[in-house]
């Protein structure tokens, strides 16, 4: 495909101004510049529309990052917009509640199967947050066991290494990572913290599939020591499938968290769990926020929510990630490149290395250097949302196509640093 000849000034320009007006530069690391690549990648998102983005600069990518999750059925999906502008003729929030959290909480109780009582929040971290002190608040435990990456509040960033200013060391005594499949590391927790362990939280996927029975033995332990399960569905939730990766694996956790896709781009996210729990802790937690009602957001997830109910978005979003991955990997053979496109069709994740099996985040950054040059966008993860087109996916797959024969060029130099034309992306947490 043709290197699009493009200008980033505007782009660039912004960012500068961010330097002196924004803490970091950005409200999410993962959004930041060092996420991608910077001189070639644009910063900016100015609009889109379906699965199409445009920079300050008029510069159009096909977009597979998807707002880092959210965009699960398009940028500006009509019937969603729509639903969003009525309700805004009527009321953005209220001084009393509003009927629309009663329909939407109906929803996802139809749709999820541990919800049989639901609370309204914002974010992915504020909703873990919510499920990690009820689970505290239902057992009287204080441990927490937790997986993957779970938002950026006190009891998971406790767990981390870096970027630690402000955490209370007395924290870190309370929360205990482990790696996804390592049902050993949970057992010698429970083990370690015999009967102190309120909760295990994990996704219940990210890329690598389940292994030896993996979320059956969480099921399992929880029950038998008295702690419970918590799914962080907040990525995986409604790309799965209505009722999220637990229903597409047939494991139903005490607890979940969604987020995310919940509203197409809205603010919004859910905490969802069984009645026996919710109710038992009721008079005993604090869970209270201004926006957890706020209409707008509510009328786009029960819009969403209808639009999976009613339309093959489900089905769209797993034949078009297997459509991208069998020939992504077809074409890394012919050509002969150490890359690899893996995980779930619902949520892809690229895994990059050299002739060695040698891992470096340069790998990524050439690969990604040579699709945004050619129109498209990459972050993390390839999220296909409802909006993909079969021509998007073509024309993306010829990209990709140009992007491996460069890549291999780069490490056949034995010099791949000299391919590069901007900055190296870096890892960051969040």
């Amino acid at each position: 495909m043709k290197v699009i000849n493009r200008s980033l000034k505007k782009s660039n320009e912004l960012w500068k101004q961010a330097q002196n007006t924004i803490l970091s530069g950005v409200q999410l690391y993962s959004k930041g510049p060092e996420t991608h690549i910077q001189g070639v990648s644009p910063i900016y998102i100015d609009h889109a529309k379906d699965a199409h983005v445009w920079d300050p600069d008029g510069n159009e990518y096909i977009d597979y990052d998807m707002g880092l999750g959210p965009i699960l059925l398009g940028y500006c999906y009509k019937p969603v917009d729509d639903a969003v502008r009525r309700q805004l003729e009527r009321g953005m929030g209220y001084s009393l509640v509003a009927p629309e959290e009663v329909e939407y909480a109906k929803l996802c109780i139809e749709n999820i199967p541990c919800a049989e009582k639901v609370r309204f929040l914002k974010t992915g971290s504020s909703a873990t947050e919510a499920a990690v002190r009820i689970a505290r608040a239902y057992t009287g435990k204080k441990h927490i066991l937790r997986g993957e990456y779970h938002g950026w509040h006190e009891w998971t960033t406790a767990a981390e290494s870096v970027r630690q200013g402000g955490i209370l060391e007395d924290l870190k005594k309370y929360v205990h990572k482990f790696d996804y499949n390592d049902f050993d590391a949970v057992e010698k927790y429970f083990e370690q913290f015999k009967g102190e362990v309120a909760a295990v939280i994990t996704e219940p996927v990210q890329v690598d599939a389940p292994e030896n029975k993996f979320l059956e033995k969480l099921r399992d332990i929880c029950q038998q020591k008295g702690a419970l399960l918590i799914f962080d569905e907040v990525v995986d939730g409604f790309r799965f499938s209505i009722g999220g990766a637990q229903k597409y694996f047939g494991i139903t956790p005490d607890m979940a968290t969604f987020g995310k896709a919940a509203a197409n781009g809205m603010p919004l996210s859910i905490v969802a769990g069984k009645k026996e729990i919710m109710d038992a802790v009721d008079k005993k937690v604090f869970i209270s926020t201004t926006f957890g009602g706020e209409c707008l957001s509510l009328a786009a997830g029960i819009a969403v929510m209808n639009e999976l109910k009613n339309k093959p978005v489900t089905e769209r979003l797993w034949s078009l990630g297997t459509k991208i991955q069998d020939n992504f990997r077809f074409l890394a053979q012919k050509i002969g490149v150490p890359i690899d496109l893996a995980g779930y069709p619902v949520r892809l994740d690229l895994r990059y290395s050299d002739y060695e099996g040698h891992h470096d985040w340069l790998y990524n950054s050439i690969f990604m250097q040579e699709c945004v040059k050619r129109g498209v966008l990459l972050g993390w993860h390839i999220f296909p949302c409802y909006s993909h087109t079969d021509e998007d996916i073509d024309f993306t797959l010829n990209v990709f196509e140009d992007a491996m024969k460069v890549y291999k060029k780069a490490l056949d130099s034995g010099n791949p640093a000299s391919f590069m034309e901007g900055e190296p992306l870096k890892i960051v947490l969040g």
